[in-house]
């Protein structure tokens, strides 16, 4: 399950970005995980904003999407 959080701390600006890059490219979290090597429950603390995305997490993220990682650093998420 995928929360959005209302909070726009920057941790949060990145959570709404992953969800926002993982729903266009249309895969699912168990997908994602396969391809990152990072556990389903880490990934899903991760997105609900319980703990946050490290930079490895994030590279590791973006290449699975085939998106540069800056992509999920941006800080224009709305």
């Amino acid at each position: 399950m995928i929360l959005c959080m209302a909070n726009n701390t920057t941790a949060n600006i990145v959570v709404q970005a992953v969800v926002e890059e993982i729903k266009a490219s249309g895969v699912t979290v168990v997908w994602l995980c396969e391809k990152t090597g990072i556990p389903r429950s880490t990934l899903v603390r991760r997105l609900n904003g319980a703990t946050a995305f490290d930079l490895n997490e994030l590279d590791r993220i973006a290449a699975a999407l085939r998106i540069p990682t800056s992509r999920l650093l941006r800080s224009d998420a709305a």
